[in-house]
């Protein structure tokens, strides 16, 4: 059977057209992107090989992984994401196909990396997405070494990185255990998913409930508190030696092992990074924006004051002058 995943096609036109309406998100977000030195340059050979992204997927996932793909689009990279199916079971699904998203499973992830396609992979998927509370800036990975398997069969470069940000965006009132252990709510919201898809896990289908940022009133559809994101990429591991070990399950689990340190590490430098800068909060940008602006306004402010004195001098010379005309007349 043809592995080719139904929405192999990007409508490129599409996929610009969304990546303007993001923009202004993005200027809002004002996202921190670090490590893209490691990135291969564009055009270069390294660039032209298959690509496995692989990294940590945040809470909700809606907030950081849209503004992930424009941050590396607008350097050139446009990836193609690996999405959970039960997100064709509504509108997401082509929502995320726009971005270039297929269904996940591991023949569509074969078919795209031997097209030498640059492949965005979450290993914690949907349950790093619902993840309960206290888990934040945690792998929730499976023990398996199969996506590392899968790149060195494809001769693919896998680029570790991270997201920080997103997990503690989101002010929860009930995580996704606790609403479905609720005896009203619990019912309710697992006969909402039954008449959508009842193939679809409840666990990893459904929603925090969340409050409002700054208004603490409850709210079914989570709203991020805007505080700023922050990506890390890692230099890219080689695969290219280890296809005579793809039998070899300690070669392949040392890699694993090393992929995932590595993205844990870019974890912990970010959030590091992220107690350091000023501008993590809305709040924190937006003074930090007027710090920027008051002194120009200042400056602006009296170099008019300034030009006004001086046309007001010159007025007064040039009508002195024309005084002591008139008297020599």
């Amino acid at each position: 059977p043809n592995p080719r995943p139904s929405s192999a096609i990007v409508d490129d036109t599409a996929f610009d057209e969304w990546i303007q309406i993001l923009a202004p998100w993005r200027d809002l977000v004002s996202p921190v992107v670090l490590g893209t030195e490691h990135l291969p340059p564009l055009g270069s050979e390294e660039f032209k090989r298959p690509m496995l992204f692989v990294g940590n997927h945040q809470r909700v996932g809606l907030y950081d992984t849209p503004l992930l793909v424009y941050e590396m689009a607008v350097r050139g990279y446009r990836v193609r994401g690996l999405a959970h199916p039960g997100h064709w079971s509504g509108p997401m699904g082509g929502f995320f196909e726009i971005f270039g998203a297929v269904k996940a499973s591991p023949m569509a992830a074969f078919w795209l990396l031997r097209n030498h396609e640059k492949v965005l992979l979450f290993p914690g998927g949907a349950k790093e997405v619902s993840k309960p509370r206290g888990s934040e800036y945690t792998l929730l990975w499976k023990a398996e070494p199969d996506f590392v398997r899968l790149a060195a069969k494809c001769d693919a470069l896998i680029v570790p990185f991270a997201c920080v940000g997103a997990d503690d965006a989101f002010e929860l009132l009930m995580d996704n255990s606790e609403v479905l252990e609720n005896p009203v709510l619990g019912p309710i919201f697992k006969g909402v998913l039954r008449a959508v898809d009842p193939t679809l896990d409840p666990q990893e289908s459904m929603l925090p409930l969340t409050r409002l940022p700054g208004l603490g009133i409850p709210s079914p559809i989570p709203v991020p508190n805007m505080n700023r994101l922050y990506f890390k990429f890692s230099p890219p591991i080689d695969t290219a030696a280890m296809k005579k070990d793809l039998r070899n399950e300690a070669v392949m689990q040392q890699l694993y092992d090393h992929t995932r340190h590595t993205v844990e590490q870019c974890m912990a430098d970010l959030l590091a990074h992220r107690q350091q800068d000023e501008g993590m909060s809305l709040g924190g940008r937006l003074m930090s924006a007027v710090n920027q602006w008051v002194p120009l306004i200042q400056k602006t402010a009296a170099n008019r004051q300034n030009v006004m004195s001086e046309a007001r001098e010159h007025q007064q010379q040039h009508q002195q002058q024309r005084q002591q005309e008139e008297i020599k007349r």
